[in-house]
């Protein structure tokens, strides 16, 4: 809103310089010469000012849009690389898991069977 308004205070205010600048002028470019109303010229002036201005705005804007849809396709694919990352992290430390309570498990049916002979040892020597 507030640039909407900035839009119109401008041209209120070429508009006012135009009409107080009624006067014929002679125009020169290249091989032509014509004569207009400087109303016309300034006018015509503004008004190319502001299309360049849209041209170059639209274009800044259309470079913007394909960075940003770029930029999104790319932050989906990240995220589903790392939700897969995360699922292979969860994965590793249940085999993790699973390897050390096995181990642990081999550990004390090794434990088992040296502590019953050395029981039998110590019962034997008592008697």
């Amino acid at each position: 809103m507030p640039f909407l308004i900035l839009v119109i205070i401008i041209c209120m205010i070429v508009a006012l310089f135009a009409v107080q600048n009624a006067v014929a002028v002679s125009l020169n470019f290249v091989f032509w010469s014509f004569s207009a109303s400087l109303v016309l010229v300034i006018l015509g002036a503004f008004l190319m000012g502001v299309l360049v201005a849209t041209c170059f705005l639209l274009t800044m804007k259309a470079k913007h849009y394909l960075k940003d849809k770029k930029m999104r396709e790319e932050m989906q694919q990240l995220q589903a690389e790392n939700k897969r990352l995360q699922e292979r992290v969860a994965m590793l430390q249940h085999t993790q898991l699973l390897h050390n309570e096995a181990a642990q498990a081999e550990a004390v049916k090794k434990a088992e069977p040296a502590a019953a002979d050395k029981t039998a040892v110590e019962s034997g020597s008592r008697q």
